[in-house]
């Protein structure tokens, strides 16, 4: 047997025993009775109802709870279920526009037991640690920790030597190719029924183009794109070796010594995200050295000579917040503002930046928030609300 044979063998025998590990995983389940039992169904719809009870259609929801649970769950066993419309409306999140389309709250109930007994049970595995955006106890500041970290692991072996690859997915979520999503299903729900369950939800949810996009505001949605570069991910964990690489949603960070090997990985990587159907905003691709600032998801690390690792916030938000107080002002005086409002902005603005090492930046919008209002304590500040 020669070297070619045994190398094939061993990856033939990687391959099924990851083949086992997903459909035990699957039979671990149940069957779409057990996935979708009436207390599940019943206990999610609960929780659809968590800091929306304001609103009438969540009163009326949850007031029929107990009938229309019965209801959403026969049509479900009888291969029945067909998703509502989505309310389709757009925001505009600092100057960026953003369409979203809202689920009606009884799909809500459906989407939200699917993916936390289904999809991320299923999914999780087979992503890197690194993967931090909808995950359970991750997020944007424990991604900002996890690059700290490594940008702190690397100086202990290279010192400042290397370069950062900062990528960005052009319209991750409006282009998302949905026969790839096709395929992970077949690949992780080895279950006919759960699989045509979850091509039913995709195939229902508002699509950009002709079997193409996923619409913000679906559950659904976060789970398979957050899951969806894992091939991409893995391949950079595993064969390429890359210990300081991570990304939060369509944003990646990869770490490397040495900048030309990082320069054919990135060239790799956006080959392989092509053949995937993802595309890759070039333009907003670049590479930095490690002793120049760079910035990822809005904040801007720094690696200095000792090893330290400083993270700033945006400083587009302190331009913002400076222009609102001005602003503030005029409304303050002119009667349609009160100061109760301007205290909780401040509030909203100093929370956000104290997660970064930006006590400067804090310092200069206190004295202007003083020099502007006053410095009328946040009791005076209430009594006037």
């Amino acid at each position: 047997m020669t070297s070619e044979e045994r190398r094939e063998g061993r990856y033939q025998r990687r391959q099924a025993a990851r083949r086992r590990r997903r459909e035990a995983r699957c039979e671990a389940l149940g069957s779409l009775e057990d996935v979708f039992s009436y207390r599940k169904m019943f206990l999610y719809g609960k929780k659809c109802c968590n800091g929306v009870r304001w609103k009438q259609s969540t009163q009326n929801f949850e007031l029929h709870l107990f009938s229309g649970t019965a209801v959403r769950r026969r049509k479900i066993l009888r291969r029945q279920y067909r998703a509502k419309r989505c309310i389709h409306f757009i925001i505009q999140e600092r100057g960026k526009t953003r369409p979203i389309d809202a689920p009606h709250i009884t799909d809500r109930q459906i989407h939200k037991l699917f993916c936390n007994e289904v999809l991320i049970p299923l999914y999780t595995p087979a992503m890197i640690h690194d993967n931090g955006a909808s995950r359970k106890g991750m997020g944007l500041h424990y991604q900002y920790r996890r690059l700290a970290d490594q940008l702190r692991w690397h100086y202990r072996r290279y010192g400042r030597t290397g370069g950062v690859a900062t990528l960005d997915l052009k319209q991750f979520f409006p282009g998302a190719p949905r026969w790839v999503i096709f395929q992970r299903h077949a690949r992780y729900i080895t279950k006919e029924d759960l699989r045509q369950l979850a091509d039913r939800i995709v195939d229902q949810a508002p699509a950009t183009a002709p079997g193409r996009g996923m619409p913000l505001g679906l559950e659904p949605s976060q789970q398979e794109m957050v899951s969806l570069p894992s091939s991409v991910d893995n391949w950079l964990k595993c064969q390429v070796g890359a210990h300081c690489a991570g990304h939060y949603m369509d944003d990646y960070a990869i770490i490397m010594p040495d900048i030309e090997q990082l320069k054919a990985v990135v060239r790799e990587m956006v080959r392989r995200f092509e053949a995937m159907g993802i595309r890759v905003n070039k333009r907003k691709c670049k590479i930095t050295p490690l002793t120049e600032p760079f910035r990822f998801c809005k904040a801007r690390f720094t690696l200095t000579e000792s090893g330290r690792v400083i993270i700033n916030g945006s400083r587009d938000g302190i331009k913002r917040a400076r222009r609102k107080l001005k602003m503030f002002h005029r409304e303050v005086e002119a009667g349609r503002r009160s100061l109760a409002g301007v205290h909780d902005f401040m509030n909203s603005h100093e929370a956000y930046y104290r997660n970064f090492n930006d006590h400067g930046r804090l310092l200069r919008l206190r004295r202007l928030h003083h020099a502007i209002f006053g410095g009328a304590s946040c009791t005076e500040l209430s009594k006037t609300a």
